[in-house]
């Protein structure tokens, strides 16, 4: 049997699984997917997961070529609307645990997290609508304006050497936090294997260098600012040179702390103890522990060459991985496969047709 065969073989399984328990996702488990008809629950799932990128009529046409098992696209509707959405969640983790004998790196599982934006159809009572800013023209340089969109934003934990996603967090554009999103995904995670996890820039947070640092087996790797407003003190600080430190920060949340130590780093992690409540315009940092604590990281600063134009960048990761099993020069390398989710995002996206939605309701987009 080839390994694609044995994949379908465990991928029917699990959702024959999910067909035979099928009342503990139905909204009304005594009445829904109780009669016989043409798609029960088994087909239901099997047509859901097997749709692509055409229109919904289409769709059922290639996955019942036969004219008599065919229904309508109201009769798959109302089918869907009898199903809470996590019972795909259930199915990705269930086909998930089948896999037995991972691919590993260096005795790691090498994972990804990041996220990606999915442009729905317009929906003024979409609770995923949000104003983004647009320019009329490619000549307008200076000249933006706000439309209104819905946007789903998919936070998604993604294992590079299986190729599969492991995790999927759903938020609406407007309020996405990527950050809490990934310590959510991490701590929900369960696996035999030490693993790492890579990230972009857009994960830099003291909380989440902390939270891997305390969760068993887990090992991160994130790409630090380094110039810009957002970056942190020490490392905008370091030479133009590559270099491998460990590094403590210190942090608080009091302004009179940060007065009497000036080396410490303030964030705007509300304190339980003198406020519930906050003004909006009041950007919020988060902190999920009882009290501030030091925060220990390896600071790694790599030195890029672009062969084609010659120039020299640089790339500061921070990391809890050791600089024995990982020097510099594999640290280099590690950071560069974090690219493998970026192609299976395309791939989702445009060879699987996941940008192509079949409904305007929100539960049935999820």
């Amino acid at each position: 049997m080839t390994k694609k065969h044995q994949v379908f073989r465990q991928l029917d399984s699990v959702t024959d699984k999910a067909a035979e328990y099928i009342n503990y996702f139905a909204y009304h488990p005594s009445k829904d997917f109780t009669r016989k008809r043409k798609m029960d629950a088994k087909t239901f799932i099997k047509t859901t997961l097997g749709m692509q990128g055409n229109c919904l009529n289409k769709e059922l046409a290639d996955a019942f070529p036969k004219f008599s098992e065919r229904m309508t696209a109201s009769a798959y509707e109302q089918q869907k609307s009898k199903v809470n959405p996590r019972l795909f969640k259930v199915i990705l983790y269930e086909f998930n645990s089948t896999l037995k004998q991972p691919a590993l790196y260096h005795g790691y599982r090498l994972l990804a997290i990041d996220g990606s934006d999915f442009a729905l159809p317009y929906d003024k009572h979409s609770p995923f609508l949000c104003n983004i800013q647009t320019r009329k023209t490619p000549s307008d340089d200076n000249k933006l304006t706000t439309k209104g969109a819905c946007l789903i934003h998919a936070n998604i934990l993604y294992d590079i050497a299986n190729c599969c996603y492991l995790d999927c967090l759903l938020q609406s554009r407007k309020g996405m936090d990527e950050r809490s999103a990934a310590v959510h995904m991490l701590q929900n995670l369960r696996l035999q294997h030490r693993y790492i996890v890579l990230m972009d820039r857009g994960y830099e947070s003291f909380n989440l260098f902390e939270h891997g640092n305390r969760l068993p087996d887990c090992n991160y790797v994130v790409r630090l600012r380094t110039k810009d407003k957002g970056a942190i003190r020490e490392i905008s600080a370091l030479p133009d040179q590559e270099c491998d430190l460990e590094m403590t920060f210190n942090i608080t949340n009091s302004a009179k702390q940060k007065k009497l130590h000036p080396e410490y780093h303030k964030i705007n992690a509300p304190n339980r103890r003198y406020k519930d409540k906050y003004s909006p315009k009041y950007r919020t940092a988060h902190w999920d522990f009882e009290c501030f604590c030091p925060v220990h990281c390896r600071i790694v600063k790599l030195k890029l060459n672009d062969p084609q134009s010659g120039s020299t960048k640089w790339e500061v990761l921070a990391t809890n991985l050791s600089s024995n099993d990982f020097p510099l020069s594999e640290m280099k390398k590690l950071y560069h496969l974090r690219w493998d989710i970026e192609s299976s995002f395309r791939k989702l996206k445009y060879d699987l047709g996941a940008v192509c939605f079949h409904s305007k309701k929100p539960a049935f987009q999820e």
